[in-house]
């Protein structure tokens, strides 16, 4: 009789069984992985349900109730939280490489354009020390020549003053005799030339002509013009 009475208070196998299954089968729900709760957890499920209700024929109904409750009813819902937690590692992997990828881009982009600066900086030297030599060459191959001088030559022989200044680039030193506007508003400067005469030069800026002064010596840059009515005529001219 004791041995008996043992024998019915002891658990059933099949019980046990269930228990383990179904813990196995909640585990894969909630590991993060794909198809692991689909395809090994609901399987597992489907053996513990069976396995409790071989418990329940063989030993009662308490003795497989829970676990088939727990197939049943907890079962789906520790699936639903294996998915929330496997969609909530999904985005954070995601936000992660976004992250990254965007890192990556913004450091490509910034090294491009520094490769570009780089790059034009690098390209535009040449052209900058090109026009630094041109203008050098331009100042040191400028014919110098006072007003007073060029205004002579011009008395003396129109055609041979023509050969030395006309087209070509002039350093023209002298005093400044007036300042006026032509016919079109811009700016003429006179300078002269002893005893009656003067130089007159066209193109400069309207803020240069303002700052000069009668009476004032300077220095112009400019290309020969000929002569114009009897005076030696200067085009494209800057101070100096």
């Amino acid at each position: 009789m004791n041995a008996v009475a043992e024998t019915t208070v002891q658990a059933s196998p099949a019980g046990k069984a269930a228990w383990i299954t179904l813990a196995i089968a909640w585990l894969c729900f909630l590991v993060p992985f794909p198809g692991l709760g689909l395809f090994l957890g609901w399987p597992l499920n489907l053996v513990a349900f069976i396995l409790a209700i071989v418990a329940m024929a063989k030993g009662g109904a308490m003795k497989g109730l829970f676990q088939l409750l727990g197939s049943i009813i907890v079962s789906p819902i520790v699936y639903f939280v294996g998915l929330a937690i496997f969609a909530g590692t999904v985005s954070g992997i995601s936000a992660q490489s976004k992250g990254q990828y965007d890192a990556a881009v913004a450091e490509a982009s910034v090294s491009s354009a520094a490769a570009e600066a780089d790059a034009a900086a690098k390209a535009a030297e040449p052209a900058a020390t090109a026009v630094t030599n041109d203008a050098a060459a331009a100042s040191a191959s400028a014919v110098e020549v006072t007003a007073t001088t060029m205004f002579s030559d011009y008395q003396d022989n129109e055609i041979a003053a023509d050969g030395k200044y006309k087209g070509k680039a002039l350093l023209v030193s002298g005093t400044v005799d007036s300042i006026s506007s032509d016919f079109m508003d811009k700016p003429v400067v006179q300078l002269s030339a002893k005893p009656f005469g003067f130089v007159q030069a066209s193109d400069l800026s309207k803020d240069v002509a303002a700052s000069l002064k009668k009476g004032q010596k300077v220095t112009l840059a400019c290309t020969g013009n000929g002569e114009v009515i009897g005076f030696p005529a200067l085009s494209g001219c800057t101070v100096q």
